[in-house]
């Protein structure tokens, strides 16, 4: 992997250095953003974050600002290494591609789905992907529409998980995200005014005068679109494999996280963590992290800060670009399935 040496911040090392947790030891994090506008955070032990003395972890993200190769480390404050003496030890750490691939199917309402590439791991979690009455039956649309056109999309990525401190699972491991979700297009007609620039004078000099008239008016398509994520899927899986790792219980590790509920706030459970934030949907409140009995907590400290920051609902939203035509029949005409992985 390439080298992940710089950082947008540095956080100063508490007085008194947390020491590292045992592998199957559990811990309460709070994740808070190192700085404004920064793409680091600072892990704290508990839920105070304002007492420097809580600091335990640095997350590092590095690399491309603009969709390209980047990696998250979590660093603790342990500071040895002579060429770098802001750098603390990794313990984990996330290589991926800061852009997720999205396919795209756009479709009438009622139309059938097709199979797109890939729909994730095991059996579909329930939601209202393909249910196209309630989407239309959310409220808010403020006007009567000709028609309306529907995109489902999927979203495939993942992170490559790797560590020399810590024991792991023997082999190497990543992480695979999939998310799909639904765009409601909704069209109408809006009568434009036409205008053109005609002659109404002469000034003294004989120079002439322009004025600007209407000359008519066209008609021209406008549309109200919306955005939703159905669900978000994250599977830990055997790198060398594709296959999920098998837990203790015999379950593959395929985590379900529910979509647009967690725009904001983000309240689940895993098989690694437990996550909550305060405050309701609309919250900036940082999130905090309680980990299970036998896992790693400092790798489920990872995984959660992936999955509530970097693939979070409102984080997958900024990345999907729906393909709504300016005519709404274009849509059907030309081009069903749009991009890929």
């Amino acid at each position: 992997m390439g080298g992940c040496c710089s950082r947008d911040v540095v956080v100063e090392a508490p007085e008194v250095i947390i020491p590292d947790p045992a592998e199957n030891e559990v811990c309460q994090f709070t994740i808070k953003q190192a700085a404004f506008a920064s793409r680091d955070y600072v892990a704290y032990r508990g839920t105070d974050t304002e007492n420097d003395a809580n600091k335990w972890y640095f997350l590092n993200k590095s690399g491309s600002k603009w969709g390209g190769d980047v990696c998250i480390e979590v660093e603790n404050f342990v500071r040895i290494d002579p060429d770098d003496k802001d750098k603390g030890q990794i313990l984990w750490r996330a290589d991926f591609r800061d852009n997720p691939s999205f396919q795209q199917q756009i479709r009438n309402a009622g139309m059938s789905l097709f199979q797109m590439q890939f729909n994730g791991w095991g059996n579909p979690y329930p939601s209202n992907w393909g249910d196209d009455h309630y989407y239309m039956g959310r409220g808010g649309w403020d006007r009567d529409y000709v028609c309306t056109l529907f995109i489902n999309w999927t979203m495939r990525s993942g992170a490559t998980l790797t560590s020399a401190m810590r024991t792991g699972w023997g082999f190497p491991v990543q992480i695979g995200i999939y998310a799909q979700g639904t765009a409601v297009a909704r069209y109408y007609e809006v009568d434009v005014p036409v205008y053109d620039q005609r002659q109404v004078g002469v000034n003294d000099d004989g120079s002439p005068v322009f004025e600007r008239v209407q000359v008519g008016v066209r008609t021209e398509w406008q549309k109200h679109v919306r955005e939703y994520v159905d669900y978000v899927q994250f599977a830990l899986l055997n790198a060398q494999t594709g296959v999920p790792v098998i837990m203790s219980d015999g379950n593959a590790c395929v985590l379900n996280v529910p979509g647009d509920a967690t725009d904001w706030t983000s309240n689940y459970s895993t098989p690694f963590f437990t996550v909550r934030q305060q405050g309701g949907w609309f919250t900036k409140e940082p999130p905090t992290v309680d980990t299970m009995p036998g896992v790693d907590p400092t790798l489920a400290l990872l995984m959660a800060h992936l999955m509530t920051k970097e693939y979070s609902t409102s984080a997958i939203k900024d990345a999907f670009h729906p393909h709504f035509p300016y005519h709404p029949r274009q849509g059907i005409m030309f081009g069903i399935m749009q991009g890929g992985f």
